[in-house]
């Protein structure tokens, strides 16, 4: 009896004993409840994070005579209306001079869409220093250290530019990326890639081209190795496209033309897919028809020679940083060397002869490169077409 009491007596204490656990259980519940989803209080999640990456292309190009003076690196643009133009970049007194480009363009992810701010900053590579905004879009601003370029990317599309605007701005829409605009709302148009183009003193072209005995001659001046490199001539009779591979420091190459056996359009079609290849292998299929389409006026359809190269992202001419985290960023870096060749030097003194040669003329007479010949012409021995070059750039540069 003593035995079965003291048994049933232990029930009420195991119920309680029970109960209590149970509602330390439930407490320990509605705290992890609690710290997870709020257990009665909760707050709504947190949105998601905006998934955003770039691609930075920057392009140097630089402008030597024949004999290897640095010239003027400012082409003749045609300039879309929306672009901004700058104040005209003074001439350098140090003898390398170079134009950068620099595109911007944005890819991202966001369920119902995206639309992000962005402070952006530019500021010079340790070598170089700034001489002149040329043009921009959207609006930037100009101080002696730095770039301040407000932005502003959403996934509401690019407008699709028409035929008035030159496939150098129009090129980037094979990227399809977002669409960019002034962060202050003022610009309305959303262009496929925001864009700057400032000159740059004292930055040296890692790659050059002369011309020695009739031979061309290609030298890497820079301390890293290119991996592979484009020679293009191109002029009325079409255009040809040689491949240079593997161009260690300091090396030295004799090269030739590319053949042209064809007629000019069919060339031109040819050396297109050569260019977008040649991008495909280091920047992939995605962005290299929008980098090939960009750059056809400057590298294949203006008559001139030239080496083109992709660098290392140490090569940059410009840093370039950003007001949010990305969530990732690719650099390209090309090297655009023109040099003169001697018949066009020629051309252009033979030109210079006619008094009646005016300002306005000179751009569709002398081609892309007409500051870069009438300082070519300037330092002539020739007396008379030195003072006709002097002056044609001075009113040029006043426009």
């Amino acid at each position: 009896m003593h035995g079965a009491h003291g048994c049933a007596g232990s029930v009420p204490g195991l119920l309680y004993t029970a109960m209590h656990t149970t509602r330390w259980l439930a407490t320990i519940c509605c705290a992890i409840s609690l710290s997870a989803s709020g257990c009665g209080a909760a707050e709504p999640p947190e949105a998601p994070a905006a998934t955003l990456t770039v691609v930075q292309v920057e392009t140097v190009t630089t402008v030597q005579s024949s004999a290897g003076s640095f010239l003027s690196p400012t082409p003749e643009q045609v300039v879309p209306a929306y672009v901004e133009r700058g104040s005209a970049a003074e001439r350098a007194e140090s003898q390398e001079r170079a134009r950068i480009e620099v595109a911007l363009l944005f890819r991202g992810t966001l369920a119902g869409g995206l639309s992000q701010q962005l402070d952006t900053q530019l500021v010079p590579a340790s070598v170089a220093s700034w001489s002149g905004i040329e043009h921009s879009f959207p609006h930037v601003e100009q101080t002696p250290a730095h770039v301040s370029w407000p932005l502003a990317v959403s996934s509401d599309a690019a407008a699709e530019l028409d035929d008035t605007v030159s496939p150098e701005w129009r090129g980037w829409q094979d990227f399809r990326g977002l669409g960019v605009r002034d962060s202050a709302g003022i610009a309305a148009l959303s262009a496929p890639a925001a864009t700057l183009d400032f000159a740059s003193n004292g930055l040296s072209s890692p790659l050059v081209l002369s011309t020695e005995g009739g031979s061309l001659l290609v030298t890497n001046r820079s301390p890293q190795a290119i991996a592979r490199a484009l020679l293009i001539y191109s002029h009325s009779g079409g255009v040809g496209v040689t491949t240079l591979e593997a161009l260690a420091p300091g090396e030295r190459r004799v090269t030739v033309l590319g053949p042209k056996e064809h007629p000019p359009d069919t060339l031109l079609e040819l050396a297109r897919e050569q260019l977008t290849d040649f991008f495909s292998a280091s920047v992939g299929p995605e962005l290299a028809p929008a980098l090939a389409t960009a750059k056809s006026i400057p590298f294949l359809e203006t008559p001139g020679l030239r080496l083109i190269a992709l660098l290392g992202e140490e090569q940059e001419p410009a840093s370039v940083s950003f007001s949010v985290p990305l969530s990732g960023r690719q650099r390209v870096v090309l090297s655009h060397s023109e040099i003169l060749k001697p018949e066009e030097e020629q051309r252009v003194l033979s030109v210079l002869i006619d008094p009646n040669l005016a300002a306005e003329q000179a751009p569709a007479t002398f081609g892309r490169f007409t500051l870069a010949k009438l300082e070519f012409a300037e330092q002539s021995s020739d007396a008379s077409a030195s003072a006709r070059a002097s002056a044609l750039l001075a009113a040029l540069r006043s426009r």
